[in-house]
């Protein structure tokens, strides 16, 4: 009885164990690459099992669309503290976006019920707390969160509103929003929130880094001297003629006042 117990304690560790991990994020205004909270890219992505495949995929610990989740090796998912972190790790790149363009996103499916369809959620403040659904255009593949799939990656791309705002500010970035994607999953739901930037909050300046001044042009060369003309090399004989005629008189004069 006690064996049979403990068997059935471990299924039950195995199955709230997150079966899928968003790995990857972009945005439709840059390359920027992204990735949800609490995804460690040291988790080796070739395997199935609790550990270490699964300690940095994201479990919501009910459908409510309130929070971020939890990993297994990082514990509850905090976007004020992890945000930044990500922002220091990635060379202060964020994914950016722009109204009526679109999120690209790829999930890593640990094991079967990491599986499709999900549904996808912005938050214009970014902490995560205010979701308004999004629409998916392209889905991971599935019936009721479930497939045969296991380790492998599919797309997953979801539509920004065309009167998008996203008014957060983390790791010293302003006009940043939350998107949430999560399967419905009986041990989850399984997916992952990742911060992204709305384009024009950067103003330019490349995800609100300031851009590097631009290198001083190089100091113009002088001009080159005009080739002579017929007509120069005129003026300039009638000039040394001139010249040699003064010469002459003064000569003169010198010599006309010794003899008086």
């Amino acid at each position: 009885m006690l064996f049979k117990s403990m068997i059935m304690a471990m299924a039950a560790a195995e199955i709230v164990a997150a079966h899928s991990a968003m790995i990857k994020v972009v945005g439709d205004a840059s390359p920027a690459a992204g990735m949800a909270i609490g995804v460690d890219t040291a988790t080796p992505r070739d395997g199935t099992r609790r550990a270490p495949f699964q300690q940095d995929s994201t479990r919501f610990k009910n459908a409510a669309a309130d929070q971020c989740g939890e990993t297994l090796g990082g514990g509850t998912n905090d976007p004020a503290k992890q945000v930044p972190a990500q922002l220091a790790a990635n060379g202060g790149q964020m994914p950016q976006i722009t109204p009526g363009g679109e999120v690209t996103m790829t999930i890593h499916q640990v094991n079967g019920d990491g599986a499709g369809p999900y549904t996808c959620m912005m938050d214009s403040t970014g902490t995560g707390t205010k979701w308004v659904a999004m629409k998916v255009t392209t889905n991971v593949p599935g019936q009721n969160s479930r497939s045969r799939a296991k380790a492998m990656d599919f797309p997953l791309k979801a539509t920004v509103a065309p009167d998008q705002t996203c008014t957060g500010s983390m790791g010293g970035m302003a006009g940043v929003c939350m998107i949430r994607c999560n399967n419905m999953a009986n041990a989850g739901p399984f997916g992952g929130c990742a911060a992204v930037q709305m384009a024009s909050a950067a103003g330019g300046k490349g995800n609100g880094t300031t851009a590097a001044a631009p290198a001083a042009a190089p100091a113009a060369a002088p001009a080159a001297a005009a080739p002579a003309t017929a007509a120069d090399d005129d003026d300039s004989v009638a000039r040394r003629a001139a010249t040699a005629g003064n010469k002459v008189t003064r000569s003169q004069r010198i010599a006309n006042f010794f003899r008086s």
